[in-house]
Parts: C-alpha cells; structure tokens; sequence
C-alpha cells in the first residue's frame, strides 16, 4: 500500500502539531492576573491551523489514492528538491544568526530579498519589485510587532 504525497504531509502536519500543542503546554506562561487571552492565545491559533491543514491534506491524499489508483505519482521531491530545501533552511539559519549581530531592520530587508528570489521558482522577478517588497514587508512586520503587539525587535549586539 502505496501513500500519497499529500497524506504523508497531512500525517507529518498532524504529528508535528500533536507535538506543538504538548510543547505549548509547558512552555508558555501566563501571568496569573491577566485578562484577555494573553500570550497562549497565537500558539493555539497557528496550531489550529495547521492541525486543520493537514487533516484535510491527509483526507485529500486518502480520497486521491483511489481515484488515481494506476497513476503514477510524482516524486515528493522533484529533481534538486531536497538541495532547494537545505539552501532555503541554511539562509533562513543565517538570517538568525545575522539578527543576532545587526538586528531585525538591518537583516530583514536582505533576507526578504533573498528568499524571493530563493523561491522564485521559473518566474521573472525585477529586482526593483522585489526591493519594494523586501521593505514593505520588513516596515510592516515592525509596525506589527512593535506598535500592535508591543514587542521590542531584536537591535542586534552591534548597535545595543
């Protein structure tokens, strides 16, 4: 019994957020006197979400299989898949590392350079639209952040 690709994601999904939910229940605290939801809320939400998505993926790959019973299904990974992977997790550890040192305004705009181009795909990208881009979405995470959810953005040792 072959599976398809869309029920093995839909399983992943589902195990990593059976996971997630345990992990929110040790891992986040909230003050004893507080009235809205607080901080255990967005945890809960994402977790929702994404434990919904991959029901419905695993439902989707289920009700597929049997309906494409002599198709012959695509590789999970197409050709140079697992590399595309590894090079978007690498840049995603080395944005990390580069907010540590110069902070979230200084390494957001060139991480989101970066992974536009990096996901791209076959598509033309003008380099203009994507620098447009790259700083609405880094000014829009920081209004976000800091003036929404009142929460101060990494500086960066080199600036504090």
């Amino acid at each position: 019994m072959k599976m398809k690709r869309d029920a093995i994601t839909g399983i992943v999904g589902l195990t990593g957020s059976l996971i997630w939910l345990i992990l929110i229940q040790y891992q986040t605290k909230q003050p004893a006197n507080l009235l809205e939801p607080g901080p255990r809320l967005l945890p809960y939400v994402s977790f929702f979400i994404v434990a919904i998505s991959s029901l419905m993926l695993l439902i989707e790959g289920i009700r597929s299989r049997a309906r494409d019973a002599g198709k012959v299904e695509k590789p999970y990974f197409p050709k140079g898949g697992i590399f595309k992977v590894s090079r978007s997790y690498c840049m995603l550890v080395i944005y990390g590392i580069a907010m540590a040192f110069v902070g979230f305004l200084l390494s957001t705009p060139f991480a989101c350079f970066a992974f536009i181009y990096d996901l791209r795909g076959a598509s033309k990208v003008k380099p203009l639209a994507a620098a447009l881009i790259s700083l609405a979405v880094t000014f829009g995470l920081y209004a976000m952040f800091v003036f929404g959810f009142q929460i101060s953005l990494p500086a960066g040792i080199l600036f504090e």
